[in-house]
């Protein structure tokens, strides 16, 4: 099973702050080109989204995908 772990190292440096809350969420993979953007949603939500997202693209992987939380 493929393991995520995300990232917040740049959110925090840039607010000064772990990500939580609701607003509008962006987030970068080696998976996919660019930033994928959550819009109107809580934080939680936002990182359940993107669970779903790396596990569609990648089922059958035993590797560790790290998800960076943009700031």
């Amino acid at each position: 099973m493929i393991k995520i772990e995300f990232s917040t190292t740049e959110f925090q440096f840039s607010h000064s702050r772990l990500p939580k809350g609701r607003g509008s969420w962006a987030f970068e993979s080696a998976l996919w080109a660019g930033p994928k953007f959550y819009p109107s949603s809580t934080y939680a939500e936002a990182r359940k989204a993107v669970v779903a997202d790396v596990r569609k693209l990648a089922p059958n992987e035993s590797a560790t995908v790290v998800v960076n939380v943009c700031p």
